[in-house]
C-alpha cells in the first residue's frame, strides 16, 4: 500500500531590513513528524503573483481571486491530509484551505497559528492574550498543563490522558469558537488549547506545538501517527 501524501501549507516571512527578502517556509519539525510516522510530505505554496503578504498573526484583508483558489486547490486535492503550521504570520489562503478541508472532510491538523486559521476560517476569532509570561515561553520545554475536558473526543483517544504537560510559544488564542468546533482541551489557566470538529474524520486545532515533542513524548507523537494512519486509510479506500 502506498504512503499517504500530507500537504504542509507554507507561510511567508519577509525580512524588511534586508531588501524585503521574502520566503515561503515550512517547519522542518512538522515535516519530520509526518515522515517519521510514515507519511510523504508535500509543500503547498500560495499560487499568486502577489509578493507582499501579511506579516502579523491576524486575518489578511486581501481576498483570494477565484483563479488563486482554483490553483491552490489543485495541490490540496492531491493530498490525503493537510497541516496548517505555526508561525508569526497568518494568510488568507490558510483560512481558505481550513474552510475547504472542513467542507470536504479532508483530514487536517492546525498547529498554533494553524489553530487560529481553523477558527478564523470557520467564522470565529483568535486574539492576543495578556498572560504571555505563561504562554509565550520558548525557553521552556514544558510550560503548563493541558486538561482534556471531553473524553469522548478524538483528541482524547490520541493522547489517552486527561492531564499532561505541553509547551507554549504563542501570543494569540481562540476567543470566539465557531459552532462547527468543540473545545476539547484547555490550559490550566483556562485558555482554549484544542478544538475539534466532531462530525469530521480528523479535524483538530492544537494551540501548543506537538511537533517539538514527538521524540520525547509518546502522546504527542501519537497525534501524528494516527493522523498519518487516517490519511493512509482514506487513500487506500479511494483506490479501491
Amino acid at each position: 500500500m502506498k504512503k499517504p501524501v500530507i500537504g504542509i501549507v507554507s507561510k511567508n516571512i519577509t525580512i524588511e531590513d534586508f531588501y524585503n527578502w521574502s520566503w515561503q517556509r515550512i517547519s522542518n519539525d512538522v515535516r519530520y513528524s509526518v515522515y517519521k510516522n510514515g507519511g510523504l510530505v508535500m509543500g503547498i505554496l500560495p499560487q499568486t503573483t502577489r509578493k507582499d503578504f501579511n506579516q502579523e498573526d491576524e486575518s489578511e484583508k486581501i481576498k483570494l481571486t477565484n483563479k488563486e483558489k482554483d490553483d491552490i486547490l489543485f495541490f490540496v486535492n492531491q493530498c490525503d491530509g493537510i497541516i496548517l503550521q505555526g508561525g508569526i504570520s497568518s494568510h488568507n489562503y490558510e483560512e481558505f484551505i481550513a474552510k475547504y478541508c472542513y467542507e470536504h472532510d479532508i483530514p487536517l491538523i492546525g498547529i498554533c497559528a494553524g489553530y487560529n486559521n481553523i477558527i478564523r476560517g470557520l467564522g470565529g476569532r483568535a486574539e492576543k492574550i495578556l498572560n504571555t509570561n505563561v504562554h509565550d515561553r520558548p525557553d521552556l520545554q514544558y510550560a503548563h498543563k493541558c486538561l482534556v475536558a471531553d473524553k469522548d473526543s478524538l483528541f482524547f483517544k490520541l493522547v489517552k490522558s486527561s492531564r499532561f504537560d505541553v509547551n507554549s510559544v504563542h501570543t494569540y488564542v481562540g476567543t470566539h469558537i465557531p459552532p462547527q468546533l468543540s473545545v476539547v482541551a484547555t490550559s490550566n489557566d483556562g485558555q482554549v488549547e484544542v478544538v475539534e470538529a466532531k462530525d469530521k474524520t480528523f479535524y483538530i486545532g492544537i494551540k501548543y506545538h506537538p511537533e517539538l515533542l514527538v521524540d520525547i513524548d509518546k502522546k504527542q507523537n501519537n497525534i501524528f501517527r494516527m493522523f498519518v494512519k487516517v490519511c493512509k486509510d482514506k487513500s487506500n479506500k479511494l483506490e479501491k
